[in-house]
């Protein structure tokens, strides 16, 4: 049973994690901070946000099974690793270079959640 209030956050960076935290809640949901991949798949959360940088080796592998267990994916990674975010892309997350994540993410919960953007 999910939890559509909630948006679960893979997201270890405090100067990084502060902001979204605070998107989050703009958008009148509840952030909920994730240790790691597999507790982001347990969750209840059906909106996941992850840095790649978060998920190791291999984070379209961690992706694919986070979208396997029916979340949708969020995702962010430096702009210089192009390659890793079109293999997250792939696997099935909406991925986008860290700064542009950060100033789209309002439109980006909006369009996961099926609400409009205010």
């Amino acid at each position: 049973m999910g939890d559509a209030g909630q948006v679960g956050m893979l997201v270890p960076n405090l100067f990084l994690r502060v902001p979204i935290e605070t998107a989050v809640r703009a958008a009148g949901l509840r952030p909920l901070p994730l240790a790691d991949s597999g507790q982001a798949s347990r969750s209840g959360c059906r909106v996941v946000v992850v840095d790649l940088e978060a998920l190791g080796g291999d984070p379209a592998a961690a992706v694919r099974v986070l979208a396997g267990a029916g979340k949708t994916v969020l995702a962010f990674g430096p702009h210089v690793q192009g390659e890793m975010l079109a293999a997250v892309r792939a696997a099935g997350a909406v991925v986008l270079p860290r700064l542009v994540f950060l100033e789209r993410l309002p439109e980006l919960l909006a369009a996961a959640l099926g609400r409009s953007a205010t």
